[in-house]
């Protein structure tokens, strides 16, 4: 998976919601550090970082609420 090599390899934003899509519960915090990390070094809004931001946060709210 893409996502493990994310050190090595930057993701590029415009497969980043591919990424997101794809991406294993497990792994949805880790991803989403990457990308407010991403989002804190841009200079400019970048959509798709705030859009998989978004994304995965909404996607951790569900899992959460269907736990509880």
């Amino acid at each position: 998976m893409r996502f493990r090599k994310a050190s090595e390899i930057e993701i590029k934003s415009k497969d980043l919601l591919k990424e997101v899509s794809k991406c294993k519960p497990e792994e949805l915090e880790g991803l989403l550090r990457q990308i407010e990390t991403k989002i804190e070094q841009s200079e400019s809004r970048e959509g798709d970082l705030l859009m998989a931001k978004t994304m995965i946060t909404s996607r951790m709210a569900s899992m959460r609420n269907k736990n509880v």
